[in-house]
């Protein structure tokens, strides 16, 4: 049956709980990200690319998860980076017109609102399946994290609401009439590694939590629901973070001889270290599957970092206990189409809106797969 990836990360999905009288290896895999302005590969590589499309965020879900299972019970190290960033348009056409050394409008206004919310987490992850009754199970999983990176604040205007823009502008100067740059920005961020004004700090380490809750229901011999809550409860402590909260106003910007405008590092502000509990965002599931002889239908829900992806898919089992299949979905939203292929020991997937991927903005893939002794 059609299974999200993500789904397998929780254990006891339907698809395991058949292994549950053995052991088992497990070794999963998601990378799965989303850019509405910008391909994936322009967000990743800091907006040098194509020019952005209307949209306001992007975002990086990334984990890697090996461990040891029996019955219904798991254990396993996982290894997570997420990134969530959500910006004004005018931030993102400011920073793609910076960034790809093109030729800044004079008199053009960016209001400029950023948020941007990034971990790394390391740690150690207990799940357990609880059948309530024959078709209906439910499913736990606690990771106790250790996070080695963050970023996670805003840029834009101050707290009075004032400023949150960058200009570029005609300036007298003598004779001759320059460009120069005039702009506000406010921003207020913890950081272990500074991504404005380029600090070298030593960074401290995190302690936290995931909670993941989540249900299947095996509704008919045919018909298969599964919902799922990742990140559901979590957070990450920090003892003695970096903290900045700083105006930079038309004195700070420089622009070299390439045309790239930066941030001077002399600002007006404070930088201290604060202790900071940062959230993780959460993400929900819903799966209905429908099995009709070999063929196999489904529709997947997803709601990540304030998006929703909608996908219909079909499918087609073979063998004799029908575990080698090939299923495509499709997305009503963007458009991505993801191929995967089912084995005995699990399955690989693979999803994108382009095949170029340069000019994808949608892109992700992964694995989970099970072997039993």
């Amino acid at each position: 049956m059609i299974k999200r990836i993500l789904s397998a990360a929780c254990v006891g999905l339907a698809g395991q709980v058949a292994l549950a009288d053995d052991w088992r290896l497990f070794t999963r895999a998601e990378s799965f990200s989303y850019s509405e302005a910008n391909p994936v590969t322009a967000f990743i590589d800091f907006l040098v690319g194509p020019a952005p499309k209307d949209g306001e965020l992007a975002f990086s879900r990334n984990a890697i998860e090996s461990g040891v299972g029996f019955k219904n019970v798991e254990f396993s190290i996982i290894h997570r980076n997420d990134y969530n960033l959500y910006f004004s348009q005018g931030a993102s056409q400011f920073a793609y017109l910076n960034k790809n050394r093109k030729n800044i409008p004079s008199g053009q206004r960016y209001d400029v609102d950023v948020w941007a919310n990034q971990y790394q987490l390391t740690g150690g992850k207990f799940g357990f399946t609880l059948p309530l009754s024959k078709t209906l199970d439910v499913h736990v999983a606690y990771s106790h994290l250790y996070a080695s990176e963050a970023v996670s604040g805003y840029l834009g205007k101050d707290p009075n609401g004032e400023g949150g823009y960058i200009s570029m502008i005609e300036r007298q100067d003598g004779d001759r009439t320059v460009k120069a740059l005039d702009g506000d920005l406010h921003t207020d961020y913890f950081f272990t590694d500074d991504p404005l004004f380029q600090n070298r700090v030593d960074a401290p380490t995190g302690q936290g939590y995931a909670v993941d809750l989540g249900l299947t229901w095996q509704v008919s011999d045919r018909l298969t629901l599964e919902v799922m809550g990742y990140d559901m409860a979590g957070e990450i402590r920090w003892k003695g973070m970096h903290h900045i909260v700083a105006d930079a106003t038309s004195e700070n910007f420089v622009t070299d001889e390439d045309g790239v405008v930066s941030v001077v590092p002399n600002f007006k502000g404070t930088q201290t270290r604060d202790d900071f509990t940062q959230d993780l965002t959460n993400r929900t599931s819903l799966d209905l599957t429908y099995l009709y002889n070999q063929f196999v239908f489904g529709y997947s829900h997803d709601r990540m970092s304030h998006s929703e992806f909608n996908r219909l898919s079909a499918g087609y089992l073979w063998g004799e206990k029908r575990t080698w299949g090939l299923h495509l979905a499709g997305d009503v939203s963007t458009s991505a189409v993801e191929l995967r292929l089912a084995m005995p020991v699990g399955d690989l997937y693979f999803i994108t809106d382009n095949l170029d991927f340069d000019n994808a903005h949608t892109l992700g893939f992964g694995w989970n797969l099970n072997f039993r002794f």
